[in-house]
C-alpha cells in the first residue's frame, strides 16, 4: 500500500483518535502535581536585541512556567501513534512539534511560531553537538560513495565473505563489528551502518534486520566499555553523586562495581548473538526477514528509506579491480583516527587544565574520555569524529588516484553524489532533537517521576527505577537526559532507605545501574531518540519499520532484564544465575514463537 494511502482510511483515523483520546483521559484522572518554575526560556544565545525581543514575546523572564502537567507527554505521544498509524515520520514530528509549540507558549500562532523556531530549531541547529553530527554524517557518506565506486567495499565484502559465508555467519560479522567499535555511539551507529550495507545486501538480509544488529551494538556496548566517551559521562554524574553523598568511590570506581549488574546492555548483546545464530525471528522482524529471503528485496516497497540507497552509479566500473585494501585502509583511518584524536583532545585538555598526563597510565587514559567529552561548547569528541572523516576521505581520494580507479573528476562526483539525498535524514534528525528539547520545556521527565510515585517495598526500587528511566528515555528519546535527571533524585533515595549499608551495597549498585540500563533503552529504540534517527540514516532502513521491528525485540530483553536481574537479584538470587537463566530463557523463547527464515530452497 501506498503510504499517502494511509491518510484516506477512515478506520486508521478512528483508530488513532480512540487510542489518543483514552491515553490523554486516562493521563489526566491520574492525580499529579505539576510545579511552577521560573525558567520559561531556552535560548542562551544570540545578540542582546534578539534576547531582548524575546523575552518581551514571552511577557517577561520572571513568569511561572507550569512543569510536569500530563500533557507534557502528548507531543511525545502524538508523535508515535501518528507514525504508527499513518506511517509518516515527517507528519508525526511536525504535528508533535506544533502541539509542543502551543503548550510551550500559548495560543497566540505569531508568537508560538516565533518562539518555537528561536528555541527549538534555531537552537538545536545552531549548536556545535548538531553542527558537528551532520557533518560527520555527510563526510561519512561521501567517503563511502567513493569506496564503492573505487571497487574498495566490494573487495571488502568479499574478504569478509570468507568467514561470513553464510546469513547466519553475515549477521554475526555485522554483530561483531559493532562490539569492535566500542568507544563511541555516534562513530559506531555511523561508520557501522553505512560499511555494512553490502555485505548484509550480499546475503539478503533485511535492512530492518540490518538496522537492529547495528542499533544494538551503539549504545549497549558503549555503555560497557571501559573506554568510551559513553562511560566518561556516566562517571562524571555518578562520581559527582558519591561525593555528595560522602560515598569514597569515584565515579569510574562505581561505574566497575556497576558492570557486571548492566543486565539490558549485557543482555541486549546475548539475544543478538543468540538470535543471529539460531537464524530464528518472530513478529513484524520475521515478516522482514522472510521477504528479504524470498523476494530479494531488503526493504519493503513501501517503504521509505533514510539515507543513501544503493544505486548503479554507486557501484564501480566492470572493468575496476575490487581489492579489500582500498575499502579497509580508509575505514581504518577514521576508526583509529577517532580513537586516537579522543585521547589528543583529551591530553591537550588535560594540560590546558594545568594537570599532568601519562600515557602509561591507564587512570589518565580513562580521564582524557572523560574530558574530551565535556567542553563549554557542548560539541564534545563530535569534532574529533569530523575530523577523522575528513581524513578518511582525503586517503580514499589519495588510493583512488593514485592507483588511477578514476579520475580527480569522477572521484570529486562520486563523493557528493549520496549527499542531495541527505537532507529529508537531516531534517527528521533536526526535528528529533527538536522534540528532545520541547520534552525538556514541558517538564515531561519530571512528570513521568511524579506518575510513576517513589512509594515502594525497598528490594522493588531497582525494578521500580529500570521501568521509570525506561520510560523517560523512550518518552523524551535521550538517554543522558534521563540519567543526568534520575541520578540526583534516585541515589539520594536509595542511599536514604540504607541500600548502601545494607548486603555490601548491591541494592544500591543495583539500582544505579537500572538509571544507566534504563536510559539506553529509550536511546536505542526512541522513535524520537537520535541514535535510533542515525541507524536508519546509516543503514538505509525506513525509519518507522526500524522501530516497528525492534521496538519487541528491545521490550523482550527490558521484561527478562528486569524479571531476572533487577527483580530477582534484589530479592537475593545470586547474580551469576542471570547469565544462566537469560540466555536459557532467550533460546526457549526463540524456538517457542520464532520461526526459522525460510530459503528459496525450502
Amino acid at each position: 500500500m501506498n503510504p499517502k494511502a494511509y491518510w484516506k482510511r477512515p478506520e486508521r483515523w478512528l483508530a488513532f483518535f480512540l487510542t489518543f483520546l483514552a491515553v490523554c483521559s486516562f493521563l489526566a484522572m491520574v492525580p499529579v502535581t505539576p510545579e511552577l518554575s521560573p525558567d520559561v526560556g531556552l535560548a542562551t544565545t544570540g545578540s542582546e536585541s534578539e534576547l531582548s525581543f524575546i523575552d518581551q514575546l514571552r511577557g517577561g523572564s520572571t513568569a511561572p512556567r507550569v512543569l510536569g502537567h500530563w500533557t507534557s507527554l502528548s507531543p511525545p505521544l502524538l508523535a508515535v501513534l501518528v507514525a504508527l498509524f499513518f506511517r509518516s515520520m515527517v507528519i508525526a514530528l511536525l504535528s508533535a512539534f506544533f502541539a509542543g509549540a502551543f503548550l510551550s507558549f500559548g495560543l497566540n500562532p505569531l508568537i508560538v511560531i516565533t518562539l518555537a523556531i528561536h528555541d527549538f530549531i534555531w537552537k538545536s541547529l545552531s549548536s556545535s553537538f548538531s553542527l558537528y553530527i551532520i557533518l560527520f554524517l555527510f563526510t561519512l557518506v561521501g567517503l563511502v560513495h567513493v569506496l564503492s565506486r573505487n571497487g574498495g567495499l566490494s573487495g571488502l565484502v568479499d574478504a569478509l565473505g570468507k568467514f561470513a559465508t553464510s546469513r547466519k555467519r553475515a549477521k554475526i560479522t555485522i554483530g561483531l563489528g559493532g562490539v569492535a567499535m566500542f568507544f563511541d555511539d555516534h562513530a559506531n551507529t555511523v561508520v557501522l551502518g553505512n560499511t555494512m550495507q553490502k555485505l548484509s545486501d550480499k546475503w539478503s538480509i533485511s535492512r530492518e534486520k540490518l538496522a537492529y544488529l547495528v542499533d544494538s551494538t551503539t549504545a549497549p556496548v558503549a555503555g560497557l566499555a571501559v573506554l568510551s566517551t559513553w562511560i566518561a559521562a556516566e562517571a562524571i554524574l555518578l562520581g559527582d553523586e558519591a561525593k555528595s553523598l560522602g560515598i569514597e568511590l569515584s565515579g569510574y570506581g562505581i561505574f566497575l562495581e556497576l558492570l557486571p549488574m548492566r543486565f539490558y546492555c549485557i543482555g541486549t548483546l546475548i539475544f543478538l548473538f543468540i538470535n543471529s545464530a539460531l537464524g530464528r525471528d518472530f513478529g513484524l522482524m520475521f515478516q522482514a526477514e522472510k521477504r528479504a529471503a524470498l523476494e530479494g528485496k531488503v526493504y519493503d516497497d513501501e517503504s521509505q528509506p533514510l539515507g543513501i540507497q544503493p544505486s548503479g552509479i554507486m557501484e564501480p566500473d566492470e572493468g575496476t579491480p575490487r581489492r579489500w585494501y582500498n575499502g579497509l585502509i580508509p575505514i581504518a583511518c577514521v576508526v583509529f583516527g577517532i580513537l586516537i584524536g579522543i585521547v589528543v583532545l583529551g591530553r591537550a585538555r588535560i594540560i590546558g587544565l594545568g594537570e599532568s598526563f601519562s600515557f602509561g597510565s591507564f587512570e589518565d587514559w580513562r580521564y582524557t574520555f572523560g574530558v574530551a567529552v565535556g567542553d563549554e561548547e557542548g560539541a564534545g569528541a563530535l569534532p574529533v569524529l569530523f575530523l577523522a572523516s575528513v581524513f578518511g576521505s582525503l586517503v580514499a581520494f589519495g588510493l583512488t588516484i593514485g592507483q588511477r580507479l578514476m579520475s580527480v573528476r569522477e572521484t570529486l562526483q562520486a563523493y557528493v553524489s549520496g549527499m542531495p539525498t541527505m537532507w529529508m535524514a537531516v531534517f527528521i534528525l533536526l526535528m528529533t532533537w527538536s522534540m528532545q528539547d520541547i520534552c525538556q520545556n514541558l517538564g515531561t521527565a519530571e512528570y513521568l517521576i511524579d506518575l510513576l510515585g517513589d512509594s515502594m517495598p525497598v528490594w522493588t526500587l531497582p525494578l521500580f527505577t529500570f521501568v521509570v528511566a525506561s520510560m523517560m528515555s523512550f518518552a523524551t528519546g535521550t538517554s543522558w537526559g534521563a540519567m543526568g535527571i534520575l541520578i540526583p533524585i534516585i541515589l539520594p533515595l536509595s542511599y536514604s532507605m540504607g541500600t548502601f549499608d545494607a548486603g555490601g551495597g548491591i541494592l544500591f549498585f543495583l539500582t544505579a545501574a537500572a538509571i544507566l540500563d534504563g536510559a539506553i533503552f529509550g536511546d536505542h529504540c526512541s522513535p524520537i531518540s537520535d541514535t535510533t534517527v542515525l541507524t536508519s540514516i546509516s543503514t538505509g532502513c525506513d525509519h518507522i519499520a526500524h522501530v516497528k521491528t525492534q521496538l519487541p525485540y528491545a521490550v523482550l530483553t527490558m521484561a527478562l532484564s528486569g524479571l531476572f536481574g533487577y527483580l530477582a537479584v534484589a530479592g537475593n538470587m545470586p547474580l551469576w544465575l542471570f547469565y544462566v537463566l537469560f540466555p536459557l530463557a532467550s533460546v526457549g523463547i526463540l524456538f517457542v514463537f520464532g520461526r526459522r527464515i525460510p530459503t528459496e530452497a525450502d
